[in-house]
């Protein structure tokens, strides 16, 4: 695969433009009453008010893990703008992500709007909500290109994964040589991907990757690198790897770069060849 030259740089991010999951998951760096669609149309016309309250209807109660603040998620969902004069009050529908392809977020990192935020927290794995979401929890009185203005959604929500996923360095190989510490000049291949809560050993898209014939150099503890690395490649043995893993605000933070979305977790197995 070709790599990126200095792959792990934090000294020149490209921002990402704010991103709509499907027109009706916000993820963050945009407010949750901006428009952050492209301008390509008119927003439509606001909303009447409805003056409903945030609330929830367990559809099914999951039975695994429950998923809280700071935990990693994956839900399947579908959105509709809140309609009082038919049935199931699911009006047009602004967006969807299946279960086998799910949406993955933080739970109270600004990723989502608040009421995304607060209808997934407390979901057991397995489980199944409605969730109202009001103006003020989404967004807000200005919409977006594709929401109105003042608009009340209504979401449903099938968690299909949750976990904590805190930073963590686990020693795949020990090795025997040098100990890596900060201020050395270290040569090392590696592989690292977005986490994925569903894919086998949590390893996602393959973002990059180095080899032993073609390592990468860097100098360590000096901010030559993402701060994970930093914090996570310290007492590593010449010879050995290691696996690390990242939240985002130890790695490309909340816009990510040219391969990573903002938000991302992500997971590297590292080796150590040697130290200059």
């Amino acid at each position: 695969m070709t790599t990126l030259r200095r792959p792990l740089s934090r000294l020149q991010p490209r921002r990402l433009a704010p991103i709509l999951l499907g027109g009706g998951l916000l993820l963050a760096g945009c407010g949750g009453g901006g428009d952050t669609s492209p301008p390509t149309a008119p927003a439509p016309a606001p909303a009447p008010s409805l003056d409903l309250p945030f609330s929830i209807e367990e559809l099914e109660v999951g039975d695994g893990a429950v998923a809280v603040e700071g935990w990693l998620v994956a839900i399947g969902w579908s959105g509709w703008l809140y309609d009082p004069n038919v049935a199931d009050h699911r009006g047009e529908p602004i967006g969807d992500a299946p279960t086998d392809d799910p949406t993955s977020f933080r739970i109270g990192s600004g990723q989502v709007i608040p009421g995304v935020d607060q209808g997934v927290s407390g979901m057991a794995v397995g489980g199944r909500r409605s969730v109202v979401v009001p103006p003020d929890m989404a967004f807000g009185a200005a919409g977006t290109n594709t929401i109105p203005g003042n608009a009340t959604l209504l979401y449903e929500f099938e968690l299909v994964a949750a976990g904590e996923v805190p930073f963590s360095a686990t020693d795949l190989v020990e090795g025997d040589g040098p100990v890596a510490e900060a201020g050395q000049a270290l040569s090392v291949a590696y592989r690292g991907w977005i986490y994925d809560l569903l894919a086998d050993g949590n390893r996602g898209d393959l973002f990059d990757s180095t080899t032993t014939e073609d390592p990468f150099q860097f100098t360590l503890g000096v901010g030559a690198v993402i701060e994970g690395w930093d914090q996570g490649v310290p007492g590593m043995r010449v010879g050995g790897a290691r696996r690390l893993v990242l939240p985002h605000d130890l790695a490309y933070g909340t816009t990510g770069n040219s391969r990573i979305p903002g938000y991302s977790t992500l997971l590297f197995e590292v080796e150590l060849l040697a130290i200059e």
